[in-house]
């Protein structure tokens, strides 16, 4: 195994455990001695599928079938640049929320609509990032399979948290959501 294929595995193995770590101490910090029953479980769905996409995205490389090219290749460094933005971007999303981001769904006394920064055109720019990592781990992988398996399985989990999500925000902030949802994307512009 050369060099450059040795450098790409731990670097995409080291941004996974970074992405990890965070999001178990984000999901700490933001849900103790909540009450989760909005949620309705979609929290861990998401991470389930997550979990099974990233860990079965490795077999097609280590079995070598649907190569695109050579791990450690300069798609892999695409990949991983991608990787670390999309936690960028979602780090980014999840300050601009500021007290009001919890990593289950839950409504405030005090919950206020925000509008700025990326959710001026993203209701959902934290999964967005999610989304975002998970292309770019599935390029990095350099493998056509893996990128299929880790792009469809978190957003089968996050299409159905954004349904209880709007939900629960549009039954809270009524109409002022109403107006939110007709000014801005779900995810993705132009897409969904």
């Amino acid at each position: 195994m050369s060099a450059s294929i040795i450098a790409a595995i731990v670097v995409i193995i080291a941004i996974e455990c970074y992405y990890i770590i965070s999001e178990i101490r984000l999901a700490a910090r933001t849900t103790r001695g909540t009450d989760n029953t909005l949620d309705k479980g979609t929290r861990r769905l998401v991470w389930r599928l997550s979990a099974i996409s990233y860990n079965m995205a490795w077999i097609p490389v280590i079995f070598d079938f649907g190569r695109l090219i050579i791990l450690g290749g300069w798609l892999t460094w695409v990949g991983v640049a991608i990787m670390i933005f999309g936690i960028v971007f979602r780090q980014y999303a999840i300050s601009t929320l500021g007290k009001f981001f919890t990593a289950t769904i839950q409504i405030k006394n005090d919950h206020e609509l925000i509008q700025t920064g990326p959710y001026r055109y993203i209701r959902h720019p934290s999964y967005l990032g999610i989304l975002i990592m998970t292309l770019g781990l599935g390029i990095a992988l350099a493998n056509w399979i893996s990128l299929i398996l880790c792009i469809v399985l978190p957003t089968i989990g996050l299409m159905q948290r954004i349904k209880f999500e709007e939900k629960e925000l549009e039954q809270h902030f009524g109409n002022q959501y109403q107006d939110y949802r007709k000014n801005t994307w779900r995810v993705i512009p132009y897409i969904y």
